[in-house]
């Protein structure tokens, strides 16, 4: 006899019932995001704006797109397909008009601000840092922290990143005397993880000094991921659960590993007593006077600093390399232009660097062509409505700019995807440039507090890798790029044979 016939008939209904639930969920959900894309297509206040249809109809078509890691180049499509304003999602649009940085992210005299959204900016606690939090904690963090970059600040430090970089050259140095190619991408990486180390916690990770990695620095990228996946299952109703089912564990695990690892690296460094001219000590001494951080709120900013200051300068140097080695008039004059303006490799220093005219095209064109953070950066419309690029917009609609789509659309460049730092010198060949169009640190209060560190660190590194050695791009990493991207780039090594230059 089976187990139905042994059941009591009235047990029956109840169990029917269990039986088709499920179905009726699935049935439901289905119905749900059926309607929901009639509406969003049909209906919605964005259904006007030009955008592919399955974008329109639901967020599940864009999300899918940035887990491929190819988001940012289909998004540069869409926009020479359709324009200066792309409907990416039911109710998201991204810009690539040079108009939209100020509309969007700078500051509003007397008005609501664009806020971040909340569904792509994610934390693992509730505790405000400069990467998420409200306009009065983010005034308030930015005026004390701020100390820390200063130009007074600058000047103290550079004697901890003349260190690294000088560490830098020495390890190539040993590490090229067998004539056998590196990674000269891992060797960034090492150099910048272990001054930020330094400088956020007085405490290098030893990587230059090992020729080892570091687990963190795997884990940043895993973490920065994790929050992303962390946004996609809030953007879709009734599948959250099955969503961060999906999530990869040890992404998870590692963001947890991230923040908990950083926590008590801050924890220790503010027991030191020391006048060190790091972050922490421009941040404890002021934060005696000003309207201070709470603990948790050092804590939590240093979380942010590790991989805004390290990851997005290694990802330059890197990208900058490969395109300067692929280009050999462009690498032979910025060459030339550091050997003939230092004698000794002891002359390069933050200020001699500064006023370099070649260097500092190159620069600005490497940050152009690749970005180190070249993914969208969403912001909400303020409740009461705003003007976006000349168009009304009502509240709550979420509006972006994305770096790499904003620089390489030829709406803004000539030759938009062409590797030329004279186009930052006024070459008449590249007049019509929108050179506005490139913000690499972001635009506005919220831009990025350590960009005065970062254009001198990209300085000093490029100067002494390239008054000390010749670089040979290897033919393996001939095709280093494209690579995909989930937010940040996750470029494959880059190798390259170093010569040392026979003074």
């Amino acid at each position: 006899m089976g187990l139905l016939d042994a059941l009591p008939i009235s047990y029956m209904p109840n169990l029917v019932a269990l039986t088709l639930l499920p179905v009726a969920i699935i049935v439901s959900v289905f119905v749900y995001y059926v309607a929901l894309g009639v509406y969003n297509i049909w209906f919605h206040p964005l259904r006007h704006y030009p955008g592919p249809v399955q974008n329109a109809a639901t967020r599940l078509t864009w999300s899918f797109q940035v887990i491929s890691g190819r988001s940012q180049f289909l998004l540069s499509q869409l926009h020479e397909k359709y324009g200066d304003v792309v409907r990416i999602g039911p109710n998201e649009l991204s810009y690539t008009s040079s108009k939209a940085w100020k509309d969007i992210y700078q500051s509003r005299s007397g008005k609501s601000q664009f806020q971040k959204d909340p569904l792509h900016y994610q934390k693992h606690d509730k505790i405000p840092s400069l990467h998420v939090s409200s306009d009065a904690d983010h005034t308030r963090m930015r005026r004390l922290i701020s100390h820390a970059f200063s130009d007074k600040a600058l000047r103290d430090q550079e004697p901890i990143m003349k260190q690294y970089s000088d560490l830098l050259v020495k390890r190539l140095h040993e590490a090229t005397e067998s004539g056998d190619p590196v990674n000269i991408k891992q060797w960034y990486q090492w150099t910048l993880f272990d001054l930020f180390g330094d400088l956020c916690f007085n405490q290098p990770f030893g990587c230059l000094e090992s020729g080892k990695s570091h687990p963190w620095i795997d884990i940043i990228g895993e973490s920065i991921q994790a929050f992303y996946y962390l946004g996609l299952a809030r953007r879709l109703p009734g599948l959250q659960s099955l969503v961060m089912k999906a999530i990869p564990k040890k992404k998870t695990e590692q963001a947890a590993w991230h923040s908990e690892f950083s926590k008590n690296l801050a924890d220790r460094r503010m027991a030191m007593e020391t006048d060190r001219p790091d972050f922490m000590s421009f941040i404890l001494k002021h934060n005696e006077t000003e309207k201070a951080l709470t603990v948790p709120e050092i804590r939590s900013n240093t979380n942010v600093l590790i991989p805004g200051g390290s990851e997005t300068t290694s990802t330059f140097l890197t990208g900058t390399t490969w395109n300067l080695l692929r280009h050999p008039s462009k690498y032979k004059r910025l060459v030339e232009e550091i050997r003939s303006t230092f004698k000794d490799a002891h002359e390069i220093n933050i200020s001699t660097t500064a006023g370099m005219e070649y260097l500092n095209a190159v620069i600005n064109e490497g940050l152009r062509v690749y970005p180190p953070v070249p993914s969208n950066m969403p912001r909400v419309v303020p409740e009461e409505g705003a003007v976006v690029c000349e168009k009304w917009l009502p509240g709550g609609i979420s509006v972006c700019v994305a770096p790499y789509p904003m620089t390489h659309t030829s709406r803004n460049f000539k030759d938009p995807d062409s590797f030329v730092p004279e186009r930052w010198l006024k070459d008449p060949l590249y007049k019509t440039d929108d050179l506005a169009a490139s913000q690499p640190f972001s635009f506005g209060p919220r831009n990025c507090i350590g960009k005065n560190l970062a254009y001198a660190e990209m300085r000093l590194v490029l100067c002494k890798i390239l008054w000390h050695f010749d670089l040979e791009l290897m033919s393996e990493s001939e095709k280093w790029f494209p690579h995909n991207m989930i937010v940040i780039w996750d470029g494959p090594p880059l190798y390259v044979k170093l010569h040392a230059v026979d003074r």
